[in-house]
């Protein structure tokens, strides 16, 4: 069957990892992340920010500014600004290209995360796990967006996996640079975000130091030190450039991310947004904590120990956001998979199969829950006002028949030998619902297309001519980042201009986009032209 041949319990050794599990995980996660809608359109923050700042690196070629119209911004570090810029230079300026550095970081790290667990767990285990990454809602939908978290993931999950070969493989010192460059390379993307994660591997690097030695190994600290490079030399290069303003503006908004909650979502946040974000995954994971910890595979002080080092931290650090547990769910799905493969077993031998069978049923309930639903909402709309409802039709039915495939399998297998054989078939049905429900969420454009109204607008008559033969400026007293209109309808503008608050500073005949409470500065003259949500296009006399 696609993922595991075999549920063994054997411990992973060298020379036994085989190329055919990689290639099955790509193709698990490749279809999706390939799959996309007809039409494409950004979010504004925090995607806009970075594809717009990208492609003025592009426009430009100054990769040390950090702008924003022109003016300098410095809030934050410059990594995934850079990936995204390079992505432009390669495939040209688009919402494709801005989101590829995230795909591919994404495939990297299902890759890694079966690799960690063949290194910690169980071949079978380290399977399903890298699988379950990939059946997540909330890490599939961030591997398609223009942002740092989930490249910031791959390279922890890189730094992780350098330290695993360390511990045994020849060139412990090539290992150990690895692993320390990743952490300089995470400060250039996510700066001292990095930090928790570090904290977070303290209970492997010290409880287990007289095991694998890695605080003696010369080559981490020499890594660590080169991957700080590339931020270093940015940061100089910026304060060379615009004086303290730099380093004030991204360690003063960092300091203040620590001591505020700017969300004001609570202490509470990761407890109930991980689970929802995540389904089911976080769910199957908590009785995975208890069976790994009763377990004897090694390195408990890693992936049991980290995930919920790094889980505790988080929630410490006031300012709380959906994608910051992004990383933790390398993790989760290696523990939800601790309990799936359990549950795989117990179905196998025939033991608990109260426990089984209630399981099966449930899973069976909620899919034909969905599929019902799903029917109901394409047979009456009328029923529901919700715009597009079709498309959530079929994201219920996809979700709900591929939930149904474990009631259909455990229904056919009542003999033993029959159990053995449909083991991975009955797994599997555990992830297709939600890989089926991801699927349709690309596919229908729920997932892809966030604002497809302001992109429409600039890519259709009347606007779309002007804008594409033309440079278009921006009048505004202020522009700000937070102004999630000016970031899309910047992003969307073939040909930005500059930015002004006075418009006697621009040519007769000029174009620009004007906040609709600033219009009433405008003369009399001036040509109205269109409106896209709160800004208009005019024509100045």
């Amino acid at each position: 069957m696609p993922f595991s041949s075999s549920l063994t319990t054997q411990r992973f050794s060298p020379g036994k990892a085989a190329l055919a599990p990689y290639l099955v995980l790509s193709l698990w996660v490749g279809l999706l992340l390939l799959l996309r809608g007809p039409l494409q359109s950004l979010m504004p923050h925090d995607e806009g920010w970075y594809a717009q700042q990208a492609r003025w690196i592009v426009e430009t070629g100054d990769w040390v500014s950090q702008q924003w119209w022109g003016a300098p911004v410095h809030d934050r570090m410059m990594g995934i600004q850079w990936l995204i810029a390079a992505s432009y230079k390669l495939f040209g300026v688009s919402e494709w290209s801005a989101r590829l550095p995230g795909a591919i970081a994404s495939w990297g790290t299902v890759m890694l995360t079966y690799a960690i667990g063949l290194r910690c767990l169980t071949p079978a285990i380290a399977l399903w796990g890298a699988a379950i990454l990939a059946a997540t809602p909330i890490w599939m939908q961030a591997s398609r967006l223009a942002i740092q978290d989930v490249p910031l993931t791959a390279l922890e999950l890189l730094g992780i996996w350098a330290l695993l070969q360390a511990e045994t493989r020849p060139g412990r010192l090539g290992w150990g640079f690895l692993a320390g460059s990743t952490v300089g390379l995470g400060f250039m993307l996510k700066s001292i975000m990095v930090i928790p994660v570090v904290m977070a591997l303290g209970p492997y690097l010290v409880l287990e130091h007289r095991r694998h030695r890695h605080l003696l190994n010369p080559g981490l600290y020499l890594g660590l030190v080169v991957g700080l490079v590339p931020a270093i030399a940015w940061l100089a290069l910026s304060v060379q450039r615009y004086g303290t303003l730099p380093l004030e503006r991204t360690f003063g908004l960092l300091a203040n991310l620590a001591q505020e909650d700017f969300h004001n979502v609570g202490p509470l946040y990761y407890f109930w947004n991980i689970p929802l974000n995540a389904f089911p995954w976080p769910l199957l994971a908590v009785p995975g904590v208890w069976l790994g910890w009763q377990s004897s595979y090694p390195r408990k002080a890693l992936w049991l120990g980290y995930p919920l080092a790094l889980f505790t931290l988080l929630t410490l650090f006031k300012t709380r956001t959906w994608y910051y547990p992004l990383q933790l769910l390398p993790f989760v799905a290696l523990l939800a998979a601790i309990t799936l493969t359990t549950l795989g077993t117990l179905y196998r031998t025939g033991r608990r199969r109260r426990l089984v069978a209630g399981l099966t049923y449930l899973l069976a309930a909620i899919g034909a829950v969905l599929v019902g639903a799903g029917i109901v909402a394409l047979v009456q709309p009328g029923w529901i006002d919700v715009e597009g409802l079709w498309r959530y039709a079929l994201l219920a039915i996809a979700a709900g028949l591929g939930w149904l495939v474990p009631l259909g399998v455990y229904w056919r297998s009542r003999t033993h030998s029959r159990r053995a054989e449909s083991t991975s078939l009955w797994l599997v049905g555990w992830l297709l619902g939600p890989w089926l429900a991801i699927a349709l969420l690309y596919t229908t454009g729920l997932w892809g297309n966030y604002n497809p109204d302001v992109k429409l607008a600039l890519t259709t008559p009347p606007l779309q001519e002007i804008v594409a033969d033309n440079p278009v400026h921006i009048l505004a007293k202020s522009i700000s980042l937070g102004d999630e209109d000016a970031v899309l309808i910047t992003f969307y503008t073939p040909q930005p201009g500059s930015a002004t608050d006075n418009w006697q500073t621009l040519a007769p005949g000029s174009y620009a986009w004007v906040a609709v409470p600033d219009l009433e500065a405008l003369p009399a003259e001036a040509v109205r032209l269109g409106q896209v949500r709160d800004w208009v296009l005019v024509q100045l006399p």
